[in-house]
């Protein structure tokens, strides 16, 4: 074949039309896939949802988590939520955080008493215990305008850890004389530095003689009507 006959059928083919059959045949294969395009829209709607859906399910754990004590399923999600109070707080705060989660765990173990959780109640107590450590040990890094603070949440500990204790029938434990002598003692100093009044300074001559005797809950009741003069 000769590139002038080549050429002559090519144009030849340009004459050329499908026939109306074939047309048909094929458009009805076309179809399904025009469909599941027009379905994709739809498809991407609902992945938009995927995020919202999401942050609503963690919503919802948090909030069974909050209602959990020690021993519970769902309780590392409330331990982590209170390890990221903890950690985004001062120095300074950091005593006030765990004596306000010391005072948590012994509103759990109320609870726990009531609902008879048995298994409960040794992790809920060491719980208590950790917090109440950490709260002694950062008291020497707390500022005197927080130590007033700590003073009114010392004092809600002690009356719900008598709660507690007298509802269990045992002494749960924690070094609450620890935390009460130290306290105390950070506040005494603190106000002896200060020009008092001769009515404050009867208090505060009133609260060293409970601390030399030990009375540390005594000499806190006076340090905190001193505090809040």
């Amino acid at each position: 074949m000769t590139e002038k006959d080549l050429i002559k059928q090519l144009k030849e083919l340009k004459t050329v039309k499908p026939r109306k059959d074939w047309v048909l045949l094929t458009k009805r294969q076309i179809l399904p896939e025009e469909k599941s395009a027009s379905a994709f829209p739809i498809f991407q709607w609902k992945l938009a949802f995927v995020p919202v859906i999401s942050v609503m399910t963690i919503i919802g754990l948090f909030g069974f988590a909050d209602n959990t004590v020690p021993g519970d399923f769902l309780f590392p999600v409330k331990k982590a939520t209170e390890n990221a109070q903890v950690g985004l707080s001062t120095i300074s705060e950091k005593s006030g955080v765990h004596l306000r989660l010391a005072n948590r765990r012994l509103e759990e173990l109320s609870a726990i008493a009531e609902d008879n959780k048995v298994r409960s109640l040794a992790p809920t107590i060491k719980e208590f215990q950790d917090n109440i450590n950490e709260a002694v040990n950062g008291l020497s890094s707390t500022g005197s305008a927080d130590l007033k603070d700590l003073v009114a949440e010392a004092q809600k500990l002690e009356e719900n850890k008598q709660k507690v204790e007298s509802v269990l029938g045992v002494q749960i434990g924690g070094e609450t004389d620890k935390l009460e002598k130290q306290l105390a003692g950070y506040l005494i100093a603190d106000l002896e530095k200060r020009t008092l009044q001769e009515e404050d300074q009867k208090l505060l001559t009133e609260a060293k003689e409970y601390f030399e005797q030990g009375a540390y809950t005594l000499a806190l009741e006076k340090l905190w009507f001193l505090s809040n003069q």
